[in-house]
């Protein structure tokens, strides 16, 4: 079988198969969704062209996979797992590539269940981050298709890849400087910019996120939100770092994060003699890895950034995982082809075995609460009315349970003017609204023990959370 011309093996099929069928079955293992399929849910009731603080292609392929397949859990766990296996079948189509040998890019493809965030946090969970991993790779791979083969069909794939990635997450910005600068760096690079079918890449991109690009331009009113949702996450301006240290240690200790395992295991592999040390050429991978972390540095410098999560590394720095076999170079490779994949069905195993045993042992978590209560309150007692629920997390999950029921979220600020009738709403509220009449309530509510307030109106008024 081949994908684009460069054969797969069987066995990597079927443990790209294996994985999506896993990450569909863990999400009936769980009783409520994960905090991104709710957004899914609750964001998929409408076409925007903008979507809060995330770009939209995301919830516009969900919405379509909603509309073919309905809105249930297959749905929503599908199309991560889509992303997920996606990036499985490139990372190899890209170590292949970069090695010309099938049985290291099969060990490296294996070897990606030592990265602790990726078979976690993206295989259980994440939506935005897992689609971006997926078009970073993509990315990598036809930039290395473009050095040996500069086709106009490679020059429209990397503009539109790049232009996916922008619509995907707002992240993928800090991988372009790469790109950009490695010219300066890289006879071969520099080739590929000055053709002149360079500019089907630029046009095909600025074509593609256009109709995003003038939506953000018009609706200038949510810059503001934006600014302080991404300096939430980054807790950037962090009061008592130390500028320039603080970002820098911050990038340390989550860049050891991701390949800690991996170090970890090659150091015992060398002291048993089964790997060996070579030094490794400074070749265009190595220049765009040296490039991309002075691009991180610098960024997050900028903006004094006090947290750098894990997740934000991994789609920068997922394709460079393949330069660690060209230090560390397994003795004898068939065997490590043979029991890598034997740890890598092991690890993905145990993740889909997590979720039950974490109930069975009373570990507590978000998953393990159903939002049945606030629904049959809601569905028994005003199921003729909207309901806007707190957040996107209630919103989502109570969707997740009654698809087709009109459903808003109170910090959803890019839900159009007059969206809402208030007239014809039940809102549901964390905190006590004064001036209106309680109706109802639920105390100590789930997993973060919330007290929900529900609440009608007669009158026009604004819910502000």
């Amino acid at each position: 079988m081949s994908f684009f011309k460069i054969p797969i093996p069987k066995n990597v099929l079927y443990a790209a198969l294996f994985v999506f069928v896993a990450i569909v079955f863990i999400s009936f293992l769980k009783v409520a969704p994960e905090w991104e399929d709710a957004e899914q849910a609750y964001y998929s009731q409408w076409f925007r062209l903008g979507y809060n603080d995330q770009p939209p292609l995301y919830t516009w392929i969900q919405i379509l996979v909603n509309k073919i397949i309905g809105v249930n859990r297959v749905s929503f766990a599908g199309v991560r797992a889509l992303w997920f296996t996606g990036t499985l079948l490139m990372m190899y189509r890209l170590a292949k590539d970069f090695y010309k040998e099938e049985r290291l890019a099969e060990i490296a493809l294996w070897l990606l269940v030592l990265i602790p965030v990726f078979i976690d946090f993206t295989f259980r969970r994440l939506s935005h981050t897992s689609f971006m991993c997926f078009l970073s790779v993509s990315l990598y791979f036809v930039f290395s298709r473009l050095l040996v083969n500069k086709s106009w069909k490679n020059y429209l794939m990397f503009g539109a890849i790049i232009a996916f990635g922008l619509l995907a997450k707002y992240n993928f910005l800090m991988l372009l400087p790469t790109f950009i600068l490695i010219p300066f760096f890289d006879k071969e690079a520099k080739k590929v910019f000055l053709d002149k079918k360079i500019w089907i890449s630029l046009i095909a991109c600025l074509f593609l996120i256009s109709p995003h690009v003038y939506w953000l331009f018009t609706h200038l009113e949510y810059q503001d939100t934006f600014h302080q949702s991404m300096e939430r996450k980054s807790k950037a301006n962090l009061d008592g770092g130390i500028w320039i240290i603080t970002p820098i240690l911050a990038f340390v200790k989550s860049f050891l994060n991701l390949i800690l395992p991996f170090l970890i295991i090659m150091a015992v592999m060398f002291f048993t003699k089964q790997v060996k040390l070579t030094k490794t050429k400074i070749n265009w991978l190595v220049k765009m890895l040296i490039i991309q972390t002075v691009v991180v540095l610098l960024i997050f410098t900028i903006v004094n950034s006090g947290r750098i999560s894990e997740r934000w590394l991994l789609p920068l720095y997922l394709p460079f995982s393949i330069l660690l076999l060209k230090v560390f170079v397994p003795k004898n490779k068939t065997s490590w082809q043979r029991w890598g994949m034997r740890l890598f069905v092991f690890v993905i195993l145990v993740q889909v075995l997590r979720t039950p045993f974490e109930s069975l042992l009373g570990i507590d978590s978000v998953v393990h609460h159903s939002f049945t209560p606030v629904i049959d309150k809601l569905e028994r007692n005003h199921p003729e009315k909207a309901w806007q629920l707190p957040d996107i997390v209630y919103a989502g999950s109570v969707l997740y349970k009654k698809p087709g029921k009109t459903i808003f979220c109170a910090d959803d600020f890019t839900l159009p003017k007059n969206a809402l009738d208030s007239l014809n709403t039940v809102f549901v509220t964390k905190q006590k609204v004064e001036g209106l009449e309680l109706i109802d309530s639920i105390m100590e509510f789930g997993y973060a023990k919330d007290n929900l307030y529900f609440y009608e109106i007669s009158s026009q008024i604004t819910i502000q959370q």
